[in-house]
Order: C-alpha cells, then structure tokens, then sequence
C-alpha cells in the first residue's frame, strides 16, 4: 500500500495492482471473475496482501520499536483516519441527497458504535467496509516486529511458520464453534493471529523461493499455475459445495463454511501461488505501464474509496431516472435503502461499477495530488518545526470543518423529521408482546405505489392500519421477536424497511440469532379500529436482501393472526435449491420489500 511514486519492483507492483482489484470486482459480486469459479477471490486476496507486506518487512533485532511505530502510524492510520472521516462526510452527503426530508439524525450512541466497530471488525462506516483490513495488518505488523526484535536469536522462519499456521487453524476453530458474540471482543487478536503465518510466508519467499521461482522455465510456470487449478479442483469434491474453499467475511471471521480448519490457509498458499507466477510470466511486459504503477502505489486509495465511488455513479443514475429519463430495473427505493446497491439490468453492467470503483479514486487522488502540490512547494523550504505547527493548524483547520458539516446536517435531519404520530401501542400476537415509543426501532424507507383511486379514504382523516416486520431469533435458548418501526398503511403499495446494525444496541443478537421472519399487518392500534378493511390482504413479493446479497425466500400464504390483523412467515435461504439456511450472523444491513394487495378503503 506504498504511496511512492514509482516502484522498482515490477512484479510485486503487478501483484497488488491485481489484488486491488479483485478487491472492487468482489465488490460487485464479480462482473470480471479471473479464474474466480476455481481459485476464488475471498479464499486468498486479503492474505496476499498481508504476504507483500511481509515480502517487504525489514523487522529485525537492530530495528528501532518506536520509529517503526510512528512510521506504520503515518503510512497505515493516518490515512486511514483520513479517509474514514471523508468517506463519512460523503456518505452524509449521499443520504441527504438520495433520502431529502427522510433522512434521519444518528442514532444515540454512535460514537461508541463506531469505536467498537473500528477496534474489533476494523471498519467505522458503510462506505470503507473493506478498510478493516487496514486496522489488522497494523496491529498484526506491530505484534509481528515485536516478536521478531526479541526473539530473534531464536527465529526460524520454517519453524515459526509452521507454528502461525497452527494459530491460524486455531482461529478457525474458534470461529466456527464459538458464539460470534463471546468471540466478538477478541476480533482483532485473533485477525492478528489468522494473518501471521502469511507475513512469514512473504519472508521465507524473499528469502529462500523467489530465485529458484523466478528461475523457472516458461513452460514450467504455466504447469505450476495449471497445477493450481487442479488442486482447487480437487479440493472442491471434499467440500459441501464449491465456494467452500473460500472465507468470506474476514473482517468479523465468520462464514468459515468448510468442514476443515486447514482450508484457509491452503487456499490462501494455492491463490498467492497461482497469481504470483502469473505476474512472475508477465511482469516484463507491464512492468512499465504508468498506469499500473500509478494504481499500485494508491491501492489504499482505491480500498478506502471504491464504495463511495459506487454510490455516486448510482446517485448519476438515480437523477438521470428522476429527471431525464427512466432507466429501466434502476431500483431507487432499493439504493435509498442500501449503501451496497448496483443496478442489475444485465451482469455485463457490473463493468460499470468496477470502472468507478478504480477510476474514480484513482481520478480523485490525481486531483488531490494536483491541488496539494503548490502547497507543499509553498512550504518546503521552512524549518522543521514550523512544518508541524502548520500541519497541526491545518488539522484542526479541517476537523472544525468536518464537525461543522456535521453539526449542519444532523441539525437539517432533525428539523426536517416528521413528528411522531404514535405515543404508545400494544401488538396483540401470541406472545402479547408490548413495544413503546422509548424503544429503538430501525429506519423505515418506504415510498407507495404513485396510485390514486377516489374511492380510497383521504388520509389526513382516516385511521390506518399499520405493517410492521418481526425478525423471530434465538438468544440463551428462548425465542424472541424484534419488531421494526411501524408503517401507516391506508392502500395497496410496496413497502421496504431498511434494518441497519447501527439503528439499534439490541441488533446485533438479533442478526447472530435469526431464526425466521415475519410480516404482520395490524388493524387496529389500542382502541382504534382502521378505518380500511384488510381482511382479505395479501402480502407478496417478498424480497431480502443482506448486505447487497440476494436471499432466497420461501413462504406460504399471508394469513389471519385474529379478528383484526394479518401476517406472513418466510424462511431465507443461502442457496435458491433451498438446502442451506442463510446465516445472518454479523450482518451489517438488511433490507426487507413486499407488496400489499386487497386493501378496501
């Protein structure tokens, strides 16, 4: 993730270009996919960023502790800090634009949400997700130079690579029998030690393999690579399914699916291998290419903003829909309601959004580079110690800013809330559960179905009915319900809530425990009776999504739950063949839509 200009070492400039972007074609759910249906992105792209940087790691017993601390601070959490503030700020800006008088202030308590998030997935908001990884190859360097300072008489690097990838296999263990809430606080420890056996690796390669490797006949290169495939390709027929080699979610170490606690580390050694020879037959022949060395040195760039760079090309698309001209299957609800949202008219148009997520930031930091280097010129030739007054000056210039924006934006969120039209209410189910007001509910973006009939009640003077969804989980072995804002409903229409982690304390047990769900329709709230008859409604087209990823629903007809209301069950599956149940565990976001029918005013 260097910042220099230039790099001498072609090939491992290569390797992170392409690891940078198979990061952003993950991202959209692989619209490219190199060789991704055998050697799968997530089963070694993030471990090969930790083993570049263990190829180039110089920690030893002369190395200076507390230099090399503040250096990784510079290079890794500065940046880091930098662009999470900016990536929020946008993220602000975004939801202003796209939600206007329905967006709403942040939730109490969202500080310390961030805080938490940061020290143990790595990541503070939607919008740099994928810069978790920033936190734990930080602390995973510092605990490795460390290591390696004092231990260093003692150090064996097949020795110690040997016994990390024992540490690695430990954490996979833990993660797949442990219960993601216990094992949450302990995040980031265990990250450290799931990535060490890849800083060594990066050192054993520079040390004893990169010669003999480089050594290598063309032809014997693409037999290696070939052999790659076919291990991966022997591996799949012991997995439940294919994808099995892979491990996503590394941020919090869940979705391990795999049977085996040594699949990652394989994984990861076959992929690295696989696209180090690639690079290794090709290095010579783009080595000099301008624009790869320029995306290699702003990978950190691209990682922190390609997310953003997503949202506003669907911002684009959105206006030119509202304003222009419809783009057909543009889901602007859907994008409202969802930082991770792509248009799908067709899979070729992922290109789209791979374009934008490394072009965008790579545009981005052109232009930065641009607007900072008279500046830096202006005060090059000053002392030393005025350089820090002056860079504190400016920092303290740009967060009175940043919390100035913030200031202004949470306060237009607030003026521009709707006034609460419920004080208190009571659901009537069969576990006569009570919900007020005071209680913390999810964000609710709903836009109806622009339909005017006149035979349809007025709304300012008529008592709706109201729908709501119950997300049913498990927690110490009982079974409870967490029930969304309720929706006013006074016409058929469709309805999407938006349930996000940071909405609630209580969500994330919610997520880790989920079991099933519901949607319930009510009609009548305390004493009064809504003013439409919905005894016949029909809910359909139900649709969820978790984090971007299309679950598959399955469920029954919508029923009557008493006298007066009526409700829908649905299980979600991973798999549209129904054999595996979708794992929630440590969502971040999920979006639920259906349609409401046969509602008589």
């Amino acid at each position: 993730m260097s910042e220099q200009r230039t790099k001498s070492n072609k090939k491992f400039m290569l390797l992170s270009a392409i690891g940078i972007f198979m990061v952003v074609d993950s991202h959209t759910f692989t619209a490219f996919n190199f060789f991704g249906d055998i050697i799968p992105y997530n089963s070694f792209f993030m471990p090969m960023f930790v083993f570049i940087s263990g190829y180039f790691n110089k920690v030893d017993s002369s190395t200076n502790l507390w230099t090399y601390f503040k250096k990784k601070v510079k290079t890794l959490l500065v940046p880091y800090v930098g662009m999470a503030l900016a990536a929020f700020c946008f993220q602000q800006l975004i939801n202003l634009y796209k939600l206007e008088s329905d967006m709403t202030a942040l939730p109490e308590g969202y500080l310390a949400y961030v805080l938490d998030r940061v020290v143990t997935e790595g990541a503070a908001f939607p919008l740099v997700t994928p810069m978790w990884f920033v936190i734990s190859l930080f602390a995973a360097l510092m605990v490795y130079a460390v290591l390696k300072k004092f231990l260093h008489k003692f150090w064996n690097s097949i020795v110690m690579f040997v016994i990390f990838c024992g540490l690695n296999m430990l954490v996979v263990y833990l993660a797949k029998n442990i219960d993601p809430e216990a094992l949450h606080p302990f995040l980031l420890p265990l990250k450290v030690l799931f990535f060490f056996p890849f800083l060594e690796l990066g050192r054993i390669y520079k040390n004893h393999i990169e010669g003999k490797h480089e050594a290598m006949p063309g032809g014997a290169k693409i037999a290696l690579m070939f052999g790659m495939l076919v291990v991966n390709v022997i591996r799949t027929c012991y997995m439940p399914t294919a994808y099995d080699v892979a491990c996503d979610s590394l941020d919090d170490l869940s979705r391990f699916t795999s049977p085996y606690i040594v699949t990652p580390i394989i994984s990861a050694v076959v992929g690295i291998t696989f696209w180090l020879t690639f690079v290794d037959l090709i290095g010579k022949q783009v080595g000099e290419s301008r624009f790869v060395n320029f995306m290699s040195c702003n990978t950190f760039w691209i990682m922190g903003f390609h997310i953003l760079f997503f949202n506003i090309l669907n911002c684009l698309l959105m206006t030119i829909s509202l304003h222009i001209a419809e783009i057909p299957y543009f889901d602007i609800e859907f994008f409202k309601g969802s930082e991770w949202y792509y248009w799908e008219i067709s899979s070729n148009i992922k290109v789209l959004y791979v374009l934008a997520g490394v072009l965008g930031p790579l545009a981005f930091k052109w232009i930065f580079e641009k607007i900072s280097s008279p500046v830096k010129k202006l005060f090059s030739n000053l002392p030393e110690k005025s350089k820090r007054i002056l860079s504190i000056v400016w920092y303290v210039i740009v967060g009175v800013l940043i919390a100035w924006l913030l200031v202004v934006l949470i306060k237009s969120k607030v003026n521009t809330a709707e006034p609460e039209i419920l004080d208190e209410y009571e659901i009537e189910d069969n576990d006569a559960q009570s919900i007020s007001e005071d209680e913390d509910q999810p964000i609710i973006d709903n836009k109806q179905d622009d339909k005017t009939d006149d035979t349809i009640l007025d709304d300012s003077d008529s008592i709706p009915a109201y729908a709501m969804v119950d997300l049913i989980y498990e927690q110490n072995g009982e079974q409870q319900d967490y029930y969304t804002d309720f929706e006013q409903v006074y016409r058929d229409g469709t309805y999407t809530v938006t349930i996000k982690l940071s909405d609630d304390s209580e969500l994330p047990a919610v997520f880790n425990g989920l079991s099933y769900m519901a949607i319930k329709m009510l009609g009548q709230m305390g004493d009064d009776k809504a003013d439409i008859d919905i005894s016949n409604t029909e809910i359909k087209d139900i649709s969820v999504i978790c984090d971007g990823v299309t679950v598959t629903v399955v469920y029954d007809e919508t029923v009557s739950l008493n006298d007066t209301d009526r409700g829908i069950y649905f299980d979600c599956y991973a798999t549209e063949d129904k054999t595996e149940t979708f794992d929630f565990k440590n969502a971040n976001e999920i979006v639920v839509s259906y349609t409401l029918s046969g509602i008589i005013g």
